[in-house]
């Protein structure tokens, strides 16, 4: 491909992710997902009756984006916690951050991150369960 084709489906995947961005909260906004049946619900906690790591994710969501802060961190403490670790390697990814905060992305993003995540992770959805 041309550096002018890659340019031109750079800017259409870009316009489509912020549509598609935009309907989304919309939806989650207007729509709480415990009054609505079109919203996916969790096939773990439909089988089980425990709550995944995720169970609350889509009713944090549509709290935050309608600024009931306290009541989206009940939801789901974890989508809060994920949601800033992952701001944050973003704006670290940029070129305004990266190459001077090389060491800090790699901690964030490295081997024991991971580790700690997988672990966090687990813990969470044990304890919820209790």
């Amino acid at each position: 491909m041309r550096h002018f084709e890659h340019k031109i489906l750079w800017i259409f995947t870009t316009i489509a992710v912020i549509v598609l961005v935009a309907v989304m909260v919309v939806l989650y906004r207007d729509n709480n997902p415990l009054e609505s049946n079109w919203f996916p619900k969790c096939g773990f906690y439909v089988m089980t009756g425990y709550k995944c790591p995720g169970c609350g994710g889509q009713r944090a969501v549509h709290y935050l984006l309608n600024g009931e802060f306290k009541e989206s961190f009940k939801q789901n403490p974890l989508f809060h916690i994920a949601a800033l670790y992952i701001i944050t390697v973003l704006v670290l990814k940029t070129p305004l951050f990266y190459p001077r905060h090389k060491k800090v992305l790699y901690a964030l993003t490295g081997l024991h991150a991971c580790i700690i995540w997988f672990v966090g992770i687990i813990a969470f959805w044990i304890l919820r369960n209790i």
